[in-house]
C-alpha cells in the first residue's frame, strides 16, 4: 500500500531520495515553514538535470500542491532559499499507473 513521505529542508540544504526508502515517490505539497522575507526556489534533481518546480515567498505564495511522480534512487530536492521547506507526499508500489482503469473511463465520458 501507500506510505507517508516527508522531507524538511533547511536553507539550501538538498536531499535525495534514497532508493531503499520506496519505489514511486508521489510529490504531493510544499510549504515554507515560519518563512522569512525573500523567495524560496524549491528544485528537484533528476538524475543530472536540475528543474524548479515552485517559488515560494512569505506572504504571496507559502505553498503549492503537486501531482508529481519520481522514481525513489533518481531523484532529490533542493531549497534555495532562506526559509525551511516542508515537502509531503507518499510512496506507492511500482505499477501502479496499469490498475487505474476507472479514472480512463470516467474521463472519456
Amino acid at each position: 500500500g501507500m506510505s507517508f513521505w516527508g522531507c524538511q529542508l533547511k536553507p539550501g540544504e538538498k536531499h535525495m531520495v534514497k532508493a531503499d526508502e520506496g519505489e514511486v515517490l508521489h510529490l504531493s505539497q510544499a510549504c515554507l515553514f515560519e518563512p522569512g522575507e525573500g523567495k524560496n526556489c524549491v528544485q528537484v534533481i533528476d538524475g543530472k538535470t536540475t528543474y524548479a518546480i515552485a517559488m515560494l515567498q512569505k506572504g504571496k505564495a507559502e505553498y503549492a500542491s503537486f501531482d508529481l511522480f519520481f522514481r525513489a534512487g533518481q531523484c532529490g530536492f533542493h531549497n534555495t532559499g532562506k526559509s525551511e521547506v516542508h515537502l509531503t507526499g507518499y510512496f506507492e508500489p511500482d505499477g501502479v499507473g496499469e490498475d487505474d482503469e476507472d479514472e480512463d473511463e470516467e474521463e472519456e465520458e
